[in-house]
């Protein structure tokens, strides 16, 4: 566990099935009194309160739900921190044919066809997909995917300088140790992370 926060949710979720349970028991209680007591199966005031029942417990798991499967990582502002790291690229020129590359790109087929970029930085060896990250090859190293995320302009242009427009920056936002966060079962965990690849060129990238 990530943070001791999280057993708030736990503890929520819980609740969630014990309610629900109470819920559907309550109902049953009250329906078979209402049978053998009044000979009926049917009556306007039962249903109104299981209505009412019925609708607390769907807007209680409605809510959990949203908190822990649907929140917005870019719209919950100072509930995140972000780390940003930076890492020169290594050139690989194992490929035997005498070419030279930063980037590998192997394309993927399916439904949703994405493609898997794999680059190597000092003694370490990465592959990501292209929905966590993209290939910087222009003019402008934070091109527009990348530009969704906040990045320090000075220091990529320190990095463009610096290893000739050869770098791979990775943003993490990670969820704050909070009671907020720990609802929805997310405090210190990873949000997101993306992984900008920064090349000179395209020639410095080859398809697998």
């Amino acid at each position: 566990m990530k943070s001791t926060w999280n057993l708030v949710g736990m503890v929520l979720w819980l609740l969630v099935l014990i309610t629900l349970i109470w819920m559907t028991h309550d109902m049953r209680v009250r329906r078979i009194h209402l049978i053998v007591k009044e000979g009926r199966s049917f009556s306007w005031r039962n249903f109104t309160i299981s209505t009412v029942e019925l609708v607390v417990w769907l807007l209680f798991f409605g809510g959990m739900s949203y908190t822990t499967f649907f929140q917005n990582v870019n719209q919950l502002g100072n509930r995140v921190s972000q780390t940003t790291r930076y890492e020169p690229l290594v050139l690989n020129t194992g490929t035997g044919n005498g070419s030279s590359y930063y980037v590998a790109v192997t394309n993927n087929s399916g439904k949703k066809p994405i493609q898997q970029y794999t680059y190597l930085t000092e003694g370490e060896k990465y592959q990501v997909d292209s929905t966590v990250a993209t290939v910087s090859a222009g003019k402008n190293p934070i091109n527009l995917p990348a530009s969704a995320y906040h990045w320090d302009k000075q220091r990529v242009a320190r990095y463009d300088q610096r290893h000739q427009k050869a770098w791979v920056g990775v943003i993490e936002t990670t969820y704050k140790k909070s009671f907020i966060n720990g609802i929805g079962l997310h405090a210190g965990r990873l949000a997101n992370r993306f992984t900008l690849i920064r090349i000179p060129d395209h020639s410095f990238m080859v398809q697998k």
